[in-house]
């Protein structure tokens, strides 16, 4: 479950505030957490404009890719929107957090993996990797943009 805040930036909290809509979905043993994590997206952002929407899609799909991939499984994703925008959540057990690159580095043509977290640092306003008593988190937030509200 969510706190009232969430870390930005190192030794930095931003207060959130609290959310319209508080989603939380299981997503262990799931065949396709993948789907299930855009469904809960959509479910919750039926408001929101199209773009933004498609967005945030995109970046909790990559982030529980990235969770199967390379920590055998995503435990759950967790979805707040709040007047100012939306965070996404996608927790697993490894509890590497060197794991997920904070500098980014260029990714050649001929390379499978590593362009999931340049779309997720693209398309979120911020993203963080935190610590988690289940092992870590990554953490995508959402801003609505001038004249873009749900």
């Amino acid at each position: 479950m969510l706190g009232p805040s969430v870390a930005l930036q190192e030794g930095q909290e931003c207060s959130l505030g609290r959310p319209l809509t508080h989603a939380v979905l299981d997503l262990r043993g799931l065949d396709a957490p993948q789907s299930a994590a855009r469904g809960i997206v959509r479910r919750v952002l039926t408001q929101a404009p199209a773009e933004f929407m498609d967005d945030v899609v995109l970046v909790a799909d990559e982030l529980v890719g990235n969770a199967v991939a390379h920590a055998g499984e995503a435990l759950d994703v967790c979805l707040d929107l709040f007047s100012w925008g939306t965070v996404v959540q996608v927790r697993d057990r490894d509890g590497d957090m060197a794991a997920v690159p904070l500098k980014l580095a260029p990714v050649g043509d001929e390379e499978v993996n590593g362009r999931g977290l340049f779309l997720v640092n693209e398309l979120a306003s911020a993203w963080r990797v935190q610590s988690d008593e289940a092992g870590k988190r990554v953490v995508a937030v959402f801003l609505y943009r001038a004249g873009g509200t749900h």
